[in-house]
């Protein structure tokens, strides 16, 4: 560990600490707005800009990065973005900056396709998190700090944005990529993808894309009852996209766009069973009387890569539809985006450790019986954004336009029993609508040739409704409670930021930035007596120094960030000490500040390389409050806040070289670190005996080579984890009351991807 750590540091000085994504090659809307061929070009602010140019810390990443760097889930690539951390496999697990507090909050990262916001605003529904295919991405764009002017609601670390290829008029083209992966200790897997676009016509052009994807299991399942013992954990994965371009006037277009994508997955991502040390010499796990009070240490309890646990099936389901009208009328441009989407999910988890011992106390069993918990999870969603912008002569660009969304979301959980007893003694549903109204404005004022003033403001209202039944058997009723409750909520926010930025020369700028965000607050159904019925919204406000810059052209890019993040009112997980159900409340303030460094050296033809090193310091800054006659979370002034790494770098190198006139070859290596980080909060619960969570720190090394013939046909080798770690990407132990359980990195994966170009 300590020579990759040294490696790390010495490569990252070596490049002076370089820029955090590979180049993307300009799209259309990019040509016309005068940008170079090989520039980044983003729609981070509603308009197509040179990356460059935005005051905002960015990191941007093409479809063909990505599948230069062989990655096929999304989220294998999160670990790569500076400052981007997650807990889960929820939408609600990511964080930004290190703006979270775990738990079953709502997100603090807004997921967004195109320009059109996935998944929900609030937690009702839980949506996972979708792994969009690259065949249907033409890039992803992560904005770092609070994004709440032009994005809204529930972006307060930032946003995740994919922005999806568009069709083409112009010309015919398409890709078809085989791949195959081997994961040691495991089996194999296969991927198949592919994409064309047509042009019909000037003025018609449809783009359709689809793929298909078995991931290789590697986990062994422990657990008798277990369908198998060996390579328990398969992921299925299927999807199509398809868009249609109408251009019916130079100054009118119409784009069309339809998303798929089914996951059937058996135990996949399921956490490993983690050991602790034991407070005595003689103490063993998991037996020792005193396992409840040791510090978790992350050594698999029943063996390298096993789990012990009943059969977890997952099947989700993602979709959506959207139309963007695009109008130029006397120098404004007027948009239209509808869009419908939902995301279902159904996933079942075995929950004997937390509610076997409360059933045989209440049925009086001889012995706990096996639970597992049913969540059929669903997110629908409709949007409408109306959007004005353009210029005022040369001293002015401005954007103005309203927004509407209404959501339909429940969390349904069944408890089933078995063993010594079999019945379902907990069926709870909990469907709930989020309905906002929302305008938005923003102006950029272009005081001189280098100086830009940009202000903007948006002005959010929102309705909830949430209703909660439950069915339980007469021996549950007095601890689950039963029946139906019904919650309301009305909440409003303004959010604002300020943004003045200098251009030294064309590609070259510093920005100072001071921006809001909020999420909004909500009904509180599961709150016990003592708590409100509702909770309010929790806002950040983000100070930032930026700059951005080509400092030797066509040798070095910089890329740097200081950053500190105010946080209040913070929402926080509680939950009812007697039914175990959770709910939410205000207290505490917290901050986060930090250095986001990058750069992009390119010292020698067909040579980049390209790093990044985050610094983030993200704690309370103010005591988590004492709930009354309910159990809440235990936090100090100055503790860190959950699953954030103070440290974190990765480096790429990539050598492209030429072996005849119409071969070419590349290697390239990828180095990944990401520092220690404190685990969810404890809870201030009798039984929290459990000291909180540190997961430790992991290096990571990906190796990889290809051939490239007449610039069509590709051949990849690639070799992730080459060293086979066992990084800890997220923990829990329910805040300190259960035992304590890992998700791992996936180990060593060999692979080999097949691909043509036309």
């Amino acid at each position: 560990m300590k020579t990759l750590k040294l490696v790390i540091s010495v490569s990252t000085a070596a490049v002076a600490l370089a820029a955090s994504m590979p180049a993307m090659a300009q799209d259309a809307q990019g040509a016309e707005d005068g940008a170079s061929a090989g520039e980044i070009i983003v729609t981070a602010q509603k308009r197509a800009e040179r990356l460059i140019d935005v005051p905002v810390a960015i990191s941007a990443i093409s479809a063909d990065a990505l599948t230069t760097q062989n990655i096929n889930r999304l989220s294998e690539y999160f670990d790569r973005v500076p400052g981007l951390q997650y807990s889960n496999q929820r939408v609600s697990g990511l964080a930004l900056r290190g703006v979270t507090t775990g738990g079953a909050t709502s997100p603090t990262v807004a997921l967004l396709v195109d320009d059109v916001q996935f998944g929900g605003t609030t937690g009702t529904g839980q949506p996972p998190l979708p792994d969009f295919d690259a065949s249907a991405v033409s890039r992803v764009e992560v904005l770092r700090g609070p994004q709440g002017t032009l994005y809204g609601a529930s972006s307060l670390g930032g946003l995740i944005k994919y922005v999806l290829k568009e069709p083409d008029t112009k010309e015919f083209s398409g890709r078809i990529e085989l791949g195959g992966t081997a994961v040691s200790h495991g089996d194999t897997g296969y991927a198949v993808r592919g994409s064309v676009n047509i042009p019909i016509n000037d003025w018609l052009a449809v783009l359709g894309s689809g793929f298909k994807r078995e991931d290789a299991a590697y986990l062994n399942n422990a657990n008798p009852a277990a369908l198998k013992a060996k390579d328990v954990n398969s992921r299925d994965v299927w999807g199509f996209r398809g868009a249609a371009l109408i251009k019916p006037a130079d100054n009118f277009r119409v784009v069309l766009s339809a998303l798929r994508q089914k996951t059937d997955a058996m135990n996949s991502d399921l956490a490993i069973t983690a050991g602790g040390v034991p407070v005595c010499a003689a103490c063993t796990l998991p037996t020792s009387p005193n396992a409840a009070t040791a510090v978790t240490t992350f050594e698999p309890v029943y063996g390298d890569l096993t789990i012990n646990s009943l059969d977890s099936i997952n099947k989700a389901k993602f979709q959506l539809y959207s139309a963007r009208a695009e109008l130029e009328l006397g120098g404004v441009t007027i948009t239209s985006i509808s869009a419908w989407s939902r995301a279902d999910n159904v996933i079942t988890s075995d929950v004997s450790k937390v509610f076997g011992g409360l059933l045989k106390a209440v049925y009086g069993l001889p012995t706990a019986p096996t639970v597992q918990i049913a969540n059929a999870d669903r997110t629908h969603k409709f949007s409408q954004e109306l959007r004005l912008g353009g210029d005022i002569g040369t001293s002015f660009t401005w954007l103005a336009g309203g927004f509407y969304t209404v959501e339909h979301a429940a969390t349904d959980q069944t408890l089933i029993a078995s063993g010594s007893l079999t019945a379902t003694p907990y069926i709870g549903t909990g469907p709930g609508s989020y309905r906002e109204y929302a305008g938005f404005a923003d102006l950029t004022w272009h005081a001189t040739d280098k100086l830009d003033i940009q202000v903007g403001g948006r002005y959010a209202h929102n309705k909830q409704h949430n209703e909660s039944t439950l069915n339980t058997s007469p021996q549950t009723a007095p601890v689950f409670g039963s029946g139906t409750t019904i919650a309301d909520s009305s909440d409003s926010a303004f959010t604002w930021l300020i943004s003045p930025s200098y251009h030294f020369s064309r590609d070259i700028i510093a920005y100072a930035r001071v921006a809001t965000g909020y999420r909004p607050g909500g009904p509180n159904i599961a709150a016990p007596p003592s708590v409100a019925k509702s909770y309010s919204s929790d806002k950040v406000i983000n100070y930032e120094l930026g700059f951005k810059g080509k400092v030797v052209p066509g040798l070095l890019t910089l890329d740097a960030s200081l950053f500190q993040i105010d946080w209040k009112d913070i929402q926080l997980q509680g939950t009812d000490s007697i039914s175990s159900l959770t709910f939410l409340t205000n207290g505490g303030k917290a901050r986060s500040r930090g250095l986001e460094f990058a750069a992009s050296l390119t010292p020698w033809q067909g040579m980049s390389i390209d790093a990044s090193l985050t610094f983030t310091d993200a704690t309370l800054t103010e005591d988590l409050p004492t709930i009354v006659n309910a159990t809440g979370l235990a936090g100090l002034n100055g503790d860190r806040l959950p699953f954030s790494a103070k440290v974190a770098a990765n480096v790429t190198a990539q050598q492209v070289f030429p072996l005849t006139d119409r071969l070419e070859g590349n290697v390239g290596l990828t180095v990944v670190y990401v520092g220690d980080r404190a685990g969810t909060f404890v809870t201030d619960a009798a039984n929290a005996t459990r000291p909180r969570m540190l997961l430790p720190e992991y290096t990571t090394v990906d190796i990889r080579g290809g051939l490239t013939f007449d610039e069509v046909w590709s051949a990849n080798l690639y070799v992730r984890n080459l060293f086979d770690k066992r990084g800890v990407a997220a923990a829990d132990n329910r805040n300190g009351v259960n035992v304590p359980t890992a998700l791992f990195i996936q180990p060593r994966t060999f692979g080999v991807t097949l691909a043509r170009s036309f």
